[in-house]
């Protein structure tokens, strides 16, 4: 078994980090501005989000925690799974249910948020976790023990 190559895991990380911001954005930024609109103007002065520069720093560090979860997800997953897509499919499906999925099913409990713009994010964010996910592990290779 060879040794965790930490930089291709930081690389693969990254990659993984930009997929899923750019589809934050894609989901959020562009298909569900409608929904959005509609929540913040019933809402009225009853939300209080960041300032935009802000809220986009913020989303790049958890779209890059994300990225570094599934990334060392798969390469935990490698030596008992295999390496390949297979298995980086499995670890963004988990990336996918602990970092999108629980946290929507429990906004739709609460009825923090539509179930429109939860729905769609679920969707949206579980594709994009999986070529996320893909993405970065495509660049892992593990360095050979000597």
């Amino acid at each position: 078994m060879g040794h965790i190559d930490v930089g291709r895991t930081a690389l693969g990380a990254v990659v993984a980090a930009i997929i899923l911001y750019v589809a934050g954005f894609i989901i959020h930024g562009v298909i569900l501005v409608p929904a959005w609109e509609a929540y913040s103007a019933a809402m009225g002065d009853r939300i209080h989000p960041l300032p935009h520069g802000a809220a986009l720093a913020v989303f790049a560090v958890v779209s890059l925690i994300n990225g570094t979860i599934g990334l060392m997800t798969y390469v935990g997953m490698r030596p008992r799974f295999g390496a390949g897509p297979r298995t980086a499919l499995l670890a963004g499906l988990m990336l996918w249910a602990a970092a999108f999925l629980t946290p929507a099913l429990g906004q739709y409990a609460t009825g923090v948020y539509p179930a429109s713009i939860i729905v769609v994010g679920c969707i949206g964010f579980l594709i994009a976790s999986l070529i996320a996910v893909i993405a970065g592990a495509f660049l892992y290779r593990e360095q050979v023990a000597t």
